[in-house]
């Protein structure tokens, strides 16, 4: 038994396992006179694995060391766990924590034993680690930040230059005082063109086999490098790009050579390309080759539109948890290319490719789960997959073209005859508008040819194919980051007229269809939705959405909900309760959800929803993997899971993403169950919002000849009590003053919040002593117009239910910051004084008064603020509400990682539940 655990004994059998994983493993590696424990050799990459039986401190020691030594950059610490035997290997437990040093330094990361993140599972977990190991040490963010350097060389580029390269690269012609600027940004996207394509030339160094029979020049072509140095870098360049697309690779590099070729009459270009080759070169040393995080984050910086066109950027974890819990091992015998060769998944807002390749990389994940596939078999996947089964997209061409280069790095040894990645038109053209992938919704797409040397251009003119577009099939799988963004902000690109015809196209592609009120014509993401839903199989298909949190909490997303639901199971609901990243997209800072829909045919009920809230969000593509793994197995994680019947999600009650702790969806039905609560709007008018004020009146300091106040701000060290008093004077806007004295009219001396900063904040709704406006506040007037209303509503509305009911229905655009819109104050349940009488609201308005100036404390200590309790049990007494259930809803909601803004478990209280 001591030889059969003898540790090198164990390397050689990890070895074998991993082989048997399909990686390229060796034990006990010797170089340079140092031994390597295990060597794994993947295309961009060497991964050194130093394993210990039993001593995790050894481990690390022994991977360090081999940093030190600059064997590799990538190295595992392996503790194998006592009594492990070559016999035992392939299902025992080991941990596994991933060492390296810093790219540009040299130097090994800082780092200790004890601060070191372990990881745990069998050889197969651990094979999963090491294949994904380059994606967890690549500086993206560095590398993004080095690559809009060199692409601020677009600064030397002449304007008549610059209007060139956006002509040829069929990019909007701006207009405006803003073109000079916007130029410069299209010239910098016609630079990433380059990069991209410079990025891929390396990532084809050595792969590109043997001389094609069509091509009679040098082979094989100059290496990225040579080019680089060229003194004639844009001819070098141009020429290499020729050889390599006698091979393939045509959307990559005859978009390209387009770029090159109009360059090539500006002064001094080849310093320019060389420049930019160079930083190119210096990237692709320190990132394991083309990388779509990488390209992703380049563009979305670069195009600088988010905030415009909703095109958020995916995050590689994002895209990697959606698509696993997208695909399942059961869809079909993925070991059988006729099975595969008829899937179909599509992205109709692909952007650089994220979700697409996430898919792909889920497919290989899943076939490789029974054994690695041959040489052959893997080169016929990435076939099947590029030409059959994956299409995109997007209106954006450069960054199809950077779907297109990302998809080819499937396999870069295979020759793809033809990738399912188009740019769609968005524009006016013969005075006809088109509205990009929407076009599909009237079965009339028109798709943008790509542009290539050597063809009569006649201004808009294009193929006939390109005119015409082709319908994709219908898909099993539509995977999309659907692009929301408001009607006033989109298309900003364009002229008036421009705009006002692509809108009215859109309302014409939408009119009549039973979906329109559903899609939301302020909103482009209910429109994608809608196409999505369009495009999937009517009996097996699949959306997976990524979607701003509000749309499964506001109630005006309530016609979208019930869409959804109409059309589809709602299998699967993810949000994220992590304060640190409530977000799935990289560029936005608002709070999103994944979404799983799946047709549902049955004539049996649809099951329950279930809701994943995530306590921590994965930040790297292992963590995703891990996190997608333990959701399959339905084990305990770092997530609460909750179900909600098929009922409730028909009638659009998806409110359980709201709350991280089970505990409180659970209450709250209870709560919003009870007969004697109606909503708001049925007792009081509510409004206007609170923004306009700000827009009909300027504030002051010192009295005002209005003689106007309001309570401006909510400054959370002030308005610590019910009552509280004015902090401005206000003045109406001359130019505003019908709309200042509209305002005024509904003044109130209730108010409710516009917002709520949930860490800080102490009151939920206050009284003034004489009715006001607010600013961050919205008045509220009880129909009866009667004071102890008024009175009895605000400390409602301040105890803990009545809070509990506030954040029920919050639209959660962030968190621990929520935005309260008219809709959801009008929609909160409060206590229905008219079929209650004047007892329970004299009672409830006799709490204020004995507790309108006593201070609460924030909303994280409400479990311990005697005023809120005090305040608790009279509302308990009043709608005979057990004092006990009321002290469980105190002591969870001032837990809840939304209302404390900590991560859970970061005070201790998620390793006492075992969630972390």
């Amino acid at each position: 038994m001591v030889q059969d655990s003898y540790e090198p004994l164990l390397n050689g059998e990890l070895a074998s396992l991993l082989r048997q994983r399909g990686l390229d493993a060796a034990a006990e590696q010797r170089q340079g006179g140092k031994q390597m424990d295990v060597l794994v050799s993947l295309d961009d990459a060497r991964v050194v694995l130093e394993a210990e039986i039993g001593t995790r401190r050894g481990a690390i020691r022994d991977a360090d060391r081999r940093l030190a030594q600059g064997l590799t950059t990538l190295v595992f610490a392996i503790c194998y766990e006592e009594g492990t035997t070559r016999d035992n290997i392939a299902e025992a437990r080991m941990a596994w924590t991933l060492r390296t040093r810093d790219a540009s330094s040299g130097k090994a990361r800082e780092g200790t034993p004890a601060l070191a993140e372990w990881r745990e599972g069998t050889v197969a977990d651990l094979a999963e680690s090491v294949k994904h190991a380059p994606a967890e040490v690549d500086d993206a963010d560095m590398a993004a930040g080095m690559l809009l350097v060199a692409l601020e060389g677009a600064r030397e580029i002449p304007p008549s230059a610059r209007r060139e390269l956006a002509h040829v690269l069929k990019l909007p012609t701006p207009s405006g005082k803003h073109q000079d600027g916007d130029y410069l940004k299209r010239t910098k996207r016609a630079l990433l063109v380059l990069a991209t394509a410079m990025l891929f030339h390396h990532r084809l160094q050595g792969r590109l086999g043997d001389q094609p029979r069509e091509w009679s020049g040098e082979w094989p072509p100059a290496s990225p490098g040579a080019c680089a140095g060229d003194a004639q870098s844009v001819d070098a360049h141009d020429e290499a790009w020729k050889a390599i697309l006698a091979v393939d690779y045509k959307p990559v590099f005859e978009t390209a050579r387009v770029v090159l070729a109009e360059l090539k009459s500006v002064n001094d270009s080849d310093r320019l390309v060389s420049r930019l080759a160079e930083e190119v070169a210096r990237i692709a040393r320190r990132t394991t080759g083309l990388r779509h995080d990488l390209l992703g984050r380049v563009f979305h910086r670069v195009l600088e539109t988010a905030a415009n066109d909703g095109s958020f950027y995916t995050s590689s974890a994002a895209a990697t948890l959606l698509a696993g819990i997208a695909l399942r091992a059961d869809m079909l015998d993925w070991s059988d290319p006729d099975a595969v060769a008829q899937l179909r998944i599509a992205d109709f807002a692909c952007g650089t490719g994220t979700l697409l390749m996430a898919a792909a990389e889920r497919i290989r994940e899943i076939r490789w789960a029974d054994g690695p596939p041959d040489e052959v078999y893997e080169t016929l996947l990435a076939e099947l997959l590029v030409e059959h089964v994956l299409w995109g997209y997007d209106i954006n061409l450069t960054a199809t073209h950077m779907t297109a280069s990302t998809l080819g790095m499937l396999s870069p040894r295979t020759k793809f005859r033809q990738m399912n990645v188009y740019s769609t038109e968005l524009r006016v053209l013969d005075g006809q508008a088109y509205t990009g992938s929407l076009e599909f919704l009237a079965g009339q797409p028109r798709l943008a040819a790509w542009p290539q040397l050597n063809r009569q251009v006649d201004g808009d003119r294009e193929d006939e194919d390109a005119k015409r577009g082709k319908m994709p099939p219908q898909m099993d799988l539509v995977i999309m980051n659907p692009p929301f963004t408001s009607q006033s902000l989109r298309h900003d690109q364009f002229t008036e007229t421009e705009e006002q015809s692509i809108k009215e196209r859109e309302k014409e592609i939408l009119a009549g269809e039973p979906y329109r009120a559903a899609a939301r014509l302020h909103s482009s993401g209910g429109m994608f939705i809608a196409l999505g839903t369009s495009r999937v199989k009517d009996d097996t298909g699949t959306l997976a959405l990524i979607l701003p949190s509000v749309v499964p909490t506001a109630p005006g997303n309530l016609a979208l909900r019930q869409y959804l639901a109409d059309a589809f199971h709602i299998e699967l609901i993810v949000s994220s309760h992590d304060p640190q990243r409530i977000f799935f997209s990289e560029n936005t800072k608002i709070g999103e959800v994944l979404l799983v829909c799946r047709r549902w045919t049955s004539d049996a009920p649809k099951p329950p929803t279930r809701f994943v809230n995530l306590a921590k969000n994965p930040a790297t593509v292992l963590d995703a993997l891990a996190l997608v793994r333990q959701i399959e197995a339905n084990d305990a994680g770092s997530y609460t899971t909750q179900y909600v019947s098929a009922e409730r999600i028909a009638r659009g009650d998806w409110e359980a993403c709201n709350f991280f702790s089970p505990h409180l969806v659970e209450e709250y039905r209870t709560l919003s169950d009870i007969p004697a609560l109606c909503a708001l709007s049925e007792i009081a008018d509510v409004g206007p919002i609170g923004q306009q004020a700000r827009v009909a009146y300027t504030r002051s300091e010192v009295p005002t000849r209005s003689g106007r106040r309001a309570l401006w701000y909510h400054k959370t060290s002030v308005s610590t009590s019910m009552r509280a008093r004015p902090d401005v004077y206000i003045e109406p806007v001359p130019e505003k003053r019908k709309m200042a004295d509209s305002y005024w009219e509904k003044r109130s001396r209730l108010l409710l919040p516009h917002r709520l900063r949930l860490n800080l904040a102490r009151v939920a709704a206050v009284v003034l002593d004489a009715p006001a406006v607010g600013s961050l506040w919205t008045p509220c007037r009880p129909r009866d117009g009667d004071a102890r209303t008024e009175a009895a509503l605000c400390a409602w509305l301040n105890s803990s239910p009545g809070l509990f009911a506030l954040l029920a229905g919050r639209d959660n655009r962030v968190l621990s910051y929520p935005q309260f819109s008219l809709h959801t104050l009008r929609s909160v349940p409060v206590p229905d004084f008219r079929a209650l009488g004047d007892e329970p609201r004299d009672a409830l308005a006799a709490a204020f008064e004995q507790l309108k100036d006593k201070p609460f404390k924030p909303f994280p200590r409400m479990a311990e603020d005697d005023v809120r309790h005090d305040l608790d049990n009279t509302v308990a007494d009043v709608l005979g509400l057990d004092r006990e259930w009321l002290e469980r809803i105190r002591t969870e909601l001032g837990r809840e990682p939304s209302v404390t803004d900590k991560r859970w478990g970061s005070e201790g209280e998620g390793q006492q539940a075992g969630l972390l």
